[in-house]
């Protein structure tokens, strides 16, 4: 969960006008999900590559044969009955081997908090099925980083071009509003998000 104050607010509304307008049209907002890095992995692998209606309907059906999603839950469930969800056979061996290697003890996920933001996403990159965006994902919504600003994410580009009217947006662009609103980019990225998402 991405929590902040009126500073931060305040701090990303001097960097621009556009910025300004936006926290002032949306206030105060907070999305994430459950600080739990496992399972945020495990529902962001069936998530990959889907709508968020069509994600949302495999999680459920998930979730009614696994139960409470830690490794031995689903360690003790049979792949064929998470790939019936309609989850596809690499996603379903990709969760499977998480779990092994979690209950293994490969991977630890209380390390994470002393590390940086690089280093987070870096050590979750190492995971079988996890790619960058993923792993930048995890890093702002579930674990709250405040500094997060993902080039690879299609609707932050979006919500992005939509607010300072940008044909295309370049990396060299994207970096210099990186930049820009550091520390606090994570902050920055829910109001581009919000921006996107409104119709």
């Amino acid at each position: 969960m991405i929590k902040y104050s009126q500073k931060e607010m305040e701090y990303i509304s001097r960097k621009n006008d556009v910025m300004r307008d936006l926290v002032s049209h949306f206030g105060h907002m907070e999305k994430g999900v459950s600080g739990d890095v496992f399972s945020s992995l495990v529902m962001n692998i069936i998530g990959q590559m889907l709508s968020n209606r069509v994600a949302e309907v495999l999680s459920q059906r998930f979730l009614h044969i696994v139960g409470d999603i830690t490794p031995s839950h689903i360690l003790a469930a049979d792949i064929d009955a998470i790939k019936q969800c309609g989850i596809s056979k690499r996603k379903a061996e990709y969760i499977m081997s998480l779990a092994q290697e979690v209950s293994e003890g490969k991977y630890d996920f209380s390390l994470l908090e002393n590390m940086s933001d690089e280093e987070v996403i870096k050590y979750l990159m190492q995971i079988k099925g996890v790619g960058r965006w993923t792993a930048e994902m995890i890093a702002e919504f579930t674990m709250g980083r405040l500094d997060i600003f993902s080039y690879d994410d299609v609707a932050l580009q979006n919500g992005i071009k939509k607010a300072h009217g940008f044909k295309t947006l370049s990396r060299q662009r994207f970096e210099g509003l990186r930049k820009k609103y550091a520390p606090y980019c994570s902050v920055a990225s829910l109001y581009y998000y919000a921006l996107n998402d409104e119709r």
